[in-house]
């Protein structure tokens, strides 16, 4: 009965080794996924950074006074009022 008894602990052993290693390479796997995973998110990020600057740094360029009173002089035809004509308000 011990024989008995050893060989199914021996076996049990065994399956329970084949099993973890099993179980290791499965999770190391899955790791190497999620990292792969992660580079290509972090790759993307940093792509959308560089061409978020760049969109800010264009709305930057097309937003200033400068540029667009030219702008509004040149194609809309717009003109300054003559200091008379300008009226200011103020809040009560």
């Amino acid at each position: 009965m011990d024989l008995k008894k050893s060989y199914f602990q021996l076996l049990m052993c065994i399956v329970l080794c084949i099993f973890s290693a099993v179980a290791i390479i499965y999770i190391k796997h899955q790791s190497r996924e999620l990292f792969i995973e992660l580079e290509v998110l972090n790759t993307n990020r940093d792509t959308l950074n560089i061409q978020w600057s760049e969109l800010k740094r264009e709305e930057n360029v097309w937003a200033t006074p400068m540029r667009i009173e030219r702008e509004a002089i040149n194609k809309l035809n717009l003109q300054r009022p003559p200091i008379k004509k300008i009226k200011v308000y103020e809040k009560r």
